[in-house]
């Protein structure tokens, strides 16, 4: 065979092979390039899940009932123990209404100071009532490490008025507050919590602004049982 022949043989050999390999590459680009972005999709989603946590405990649509009990300090008078109850239904999981209650008692070590003060009280009782309507916000969902175990509790803004019933107060009285619910289960809880209240005062001919301040510890029930 001629010196020409054989290089127009290996001219078409490889064309041939030229043509045959052509589309393999081309499936084989393909194919690499949807493993690409698969594997960069997987990478994506891992990123998102490892800095945004699904909640253990679900509010929204449940409804709170706290029982509670703590120090209540007075601006003007001496502190005293107080207890009470509330009611809380979660809109969502950030946003909730608030209906409560407290009950403490005026208390001042000073007897001449006490019968001076009270004297408009003619022998009543000295009981206080707080009742108040607040709406609350949960900015904060966070985990502390505690040994082996993971403890779980949201941070809580509150703030709304009410109004005070007792011998020398009987108005409107608005209240502000932060609390920190500290999860056991997905339906009990226990609860610290730090109220402002602020509202006015008969003292004698005088009405005076007071800003009292209570600190309690209370158990809350999350209904429906499951979520």
């Amino acid at each position: 065979m001629s010196r020409a022949r054989l290089i127009h043989a290996g001219l078409l050999t490889a064309a041939a092979v030229a043509l045959l390999c052509g589309p393999a590459r081309a499936a084989e680009v393909e194919t690499g390039a949807c493993v690409d972005e698969t594997l960069k999709a997987d990478l994506d989603a891992k990123r998102r899940r490892r800095f945004v946590k699904t909640r253990l405990y679900q509010k929204t649509n449940r409804h709170e009932i706290t029982l509670k009990g703590g120090y209540y300090v007075s601006d003007v008078f001496d502190g005293s123990p107080v207890m009470g109850a509330a009611y809380t239904y979660h809109l969502t999981e950030n946003f909730a209404v608030e209906a409560g209650g407290a009950y403490t008692k005026i208390a001042s070590r000073s007897g001449i100071e006490l019968e001076r003060n009270f004297s408009v009280l003619e022998g009543k009782s000295r009981d206080s009532l707080l009742f108040a309507t607040n709406l609350v916000v949960t900015p904060i969902y966070a985990k502390l490490q505690m040994g082996g175990e993971v403890a779980r509790f949201d941070i809580q803004l509150t703030a709304g008025a009410g109004v005070v019933d007792s011998p020398v107060s009987s108005g409107v009285a608005g209240n502000a507050g932060i609390g920190f619910i500290f999860w056991t289960g997905r339906v009990m809880a226990v609860r610290f919590d730090f109220r402002d209240y602020v509202y006015r005062q008969q003292l004698l001919a005088e009405r005076v602004w007071v800003n009292d301040l209570s600190a309690t510890l209370g158990v809350s029930m999350f209904l429906p049982w499951r979520e």
